[in-house]
């Protein structure tokens, strides 16, 4: 599973550099450090946001279980299939740095199938969470406050680049989407997904209030939650870390 995240944030961040992924891909698999210009090309691309914390200095925490956390979301969205009324026209890439000032996901589908066809958004904030079970109710509730009192803020953020990447009423939908969301707008829509370890995992109900933080969005499926759990996530997203730089 780590090998999974750290294969997919790698390719993400050396792009369209020809050399950097397969150099990176060939030395970890192999179990061999990369070295001279090699090495340098893909620490260039690596060290951002992976740079081991004993190697960082006090001011270089890059925040790896967070980021962790945004591509696990992210992965699991890529894995959700289309529906014959439900399919995905969008579906925003983690950012490459752990400190943009932006919502964390955004992701639009066309619903209602041929006949009745339209487009829906949601903007989702992801958190990171290593406490105990009874705490975790704070992390979802900041999340949604950040939603709700910068949601509109993000998506203008997420409009310049989305607006790179589609075209037509997908794009003219993109354009309208800070409107939307500041009207409140049945098409659009907000969610919170919390990457934490499997004995924080609520047992009841974890999002059962969301809509007393974010009322604007009051109509009907607005709002959707998620809990990401892994035994161990500080030690699983150290893993992926100990992954992506095992060629280094």
């Amino acid at each position: 599973m780590a090998w999974i995240v750290a294969e997919a944030v790698m390719r993400q961040r050396c792009g369209p550099s020809p050399t950097a992924f397969p150099a990176w891909e060939r030395a970890t698999l192999a179990g061999r450090k990369l070295q001279g210009v090699e090495r340098e090309v893909v620490l260039s691309f690596a060290e951002p946001v992976f740079k081991p914390q004993e190697k960082a200095t006090a001011e270089e925490h890059h925040g790896v279980p967070g980021y962790v956390g945004e591509w696990l979301w992210y992965l699991l969205a890529l894995e959700q299939p289309d529906l014959p009324d439900r399919v995905r026209e969008y579906l925003a890439e983690p950012s490459l740095t752990v400190t943009d000032s932006g919502g964390d996901g955004l992701v639009i589908h066309r619903v209602g199938g041929a006949v009745a066809s339209a487009l829906m958004f949601r903007l989702w904030e992801m958190k990171k969470y290593t406490g105990g079970r009874d705490q975790i109710s704070g992390t979802i509730k900041g999340a949604w406050d950040q939603l709700a009192s910068s949601g509109t803020r993000y998506l203008a953020a997420q409009m310049g680049w989305a607006y790179k990447h589609v075209a037509g009423d997908v794009g003219a939908f993109v354009s309208m989407l800070p409107d939307l969301w500041a009207n409140g707008d049945s098409r659009g829509g907000a969610g919170v997904s919390v990457a934490t370890n499997s004995s924080a995992t609520p047992q009841r109900r974890a999002f059962s209030r969301s809509h007393e933080r974010i009322p604007r969005l009051k109509h009907a499926g607005q709002l959707q939650g998620l809990i990401i759990a892994v035994d161990d996530f500080a030690g699983f997203a150290a893993q992926v870390q100990e992954t992506v730089w095992t060629a280094l």
